[in-house]
C-alpha cells in the first residue's frame, strides 16, 4: 500500500442545508442539516478513506471553535492527521442544496492568515510526513493572506523525496512548478482558462506543458460536462454519463484528485486512473457526504465512461 502525504491547509466547518426548494431572494427554511469536518484536504482523504489503496497523513491548520469542532471530528473517525494550531479561527463554509433543481449554493466565510511560526511548523511536519511516501497532494488555496512561499517550499520538499505531487490549487503556481521535480496539475476548466489564459482546452494544457517542466499530467474537469487528460503528448476526453440522481455534488473534485493519485502512485496509466477517479468522484453525488463514495458503485459506473482520444 503507498503512502501519500497530503497537506490541506484551509480547512472548514461544513454545514449543509437541504432545501426542497430555495429561492433565491426569500426566506428558506431547511428541511435538514448536516455538520461534519470539510474543506478540500479532509475531503480528499475521505475519498483516499474510501478507496483503500493507499495511506495517507493529513496536515492542516486549526483554530478557535471551529477548529476544536474539526479536530474532534477527524478524532472520532481516526483520521490521521496533524494539526497545526493557530491564532486565527477555522472558517465555517454553509453549502445550500437545492434538491428540485439540483443546484448547490456556496457560502464561505474569510479565512485568517498563518504566521511565518505556524507556516514553519507545518512545513516541519510535511517534510517528515514525506518520508517515504510515493505521493503527496496539495489541496486547495492557503488561508487568505498567507505567505505563497509556503506552497513553493513545500513543493521543494516533495522534490527532496522524489514524491508525485499532486496539484489541486491553480494560484501563484510559477515558482511551484519550478520548485517540484514530478508534477499532475488537477484543476477544473474555468480554473485552466484562468491559468494559460486560453479557452479551448487542448491549447490551454499545450500551453501549461509547454511553461512547467515538472508537469508530468494534467486532468480536467468540468462538473457534470466532459473531462479531459493529458501527458503533454496524447489527449484524452472523457464522455460523462447522466446519473440518474445527484444528492450532492460537494467533494467530487477532491474525490477525483484522491483517487487519481492514488492510481497513479500505485503504478495505473493515466488514462485508466482519470477514468476510475471520474467514476469515483460521480459516486460521491449519491451521497450527501462530500468526498465519500461507494468503491462498488463507482466500479459499477466506470464502464459507462467513455474515452475519447484527440
Amino acid at each position: 500500500m503507498t503512502k501519500i502525504a497530503v497537506l490541506g491547509p484551509n480547512p472548514a466547518w461544513q454545514k449543509t442545508l437541504f432545501f426542497t426548494t430555495f429561492n433565491k431572494g426569500s426566506v428558506n427554511r431547511a428541511r435538514a442539516m448536516e455538520s461534519l469536518a470539510s474543506g478540500k484536504g479532509i475531503n480528499f482523504c475521505r475519498a483516499l478513506s474510501c478507496e483503500k489503496k493507499s495511506r495517507f497523513t493529513l496536515l492542516q491548520f486549526s483554530g478557535g471553535n471551529n477548529g476544536r469542532l474539526l479536530d474532534e471530528a477527524l478524532a472520532k473517525c481516526q483520521m490521521d492527521v496533524v494539526s497545526i494550531k493557530v491564532k486565527g479561527e477555522t472558517r465555517c463554509c454553509i453549502t445550500c442544496l437545492d434538491e428540485s433543481a439540483q443546484v448547490m449554493t456556496e457560502l464561505i466565510e474569510p479565512s485568517f492568515p498563518a504566521s511565518h511560526e505556524e507556516s514553519s511548523q507545518l512545513l516541519d511536519a510535511f517534510d517528515q510526513v514525506l518520508e517515504g511516501a510515493a505521493g503527496a497532494a496539495f489541496c486547495g488555496s492557503l488561508p487568505d493572506g498567507t505567505d505563497p512561499s509556503l506552497y513553493v517550499q513545500a513543493a521543494a520538499l516533495t522534490a527532496k523525496h522524489h514524491a508525485l505531487l499532486l496539484i489541486d490549487a491553480f494560484r501563484d503556481l510559477s515558482e511551484v512548478f519550478g520548485a517540484a521535480e514530478k508534477t499532475v496539475l488537477k484543476i477544473n476548466k474555468e480554473e485552466l482558462e484562468k491559468l494559460s489564459g486560453e479557452k479551448e482546452t487542448g491549447t490551454g494544457l499545450k500551453k501549461l506543458f509547454a511553461m512547467y517542466k515538472s508537469l508530468k499530467y494534467a486532468a480536467i474537469t468540468d462538473g457534470p460536462e466532459n473531462a479531459f487528460a493529458s501527458d503533454g503528448v496524447s489527449l484524452a476526453e472523457y464522455l460523462l454519463p447522466q446519473l440518474p440522481k445527484v444528492v450532492s455534488p460537494l467533494g467530487c473534485g477532491d474525490t477525483a484528485s484522491a483517487v487519481l493519485l492514488s492510481e497513479l502512485c500505485s503504478g495505473t496509466p493515466l488514462f485508466s486512473a482519470f477514468q476510475r477517479a471520474l467514476a469515483a468522484a460521480s459516486a460521491n453525488c449519491l451521497n450527501a457526504t462530500p468526498g465519500s463514495f461507494l468503491p462498488e458503485e463507482a466500479q459499477k459506473l466506470l464502464p459507462s465512461f467513455q474515452i475519447r482520444s484527440l
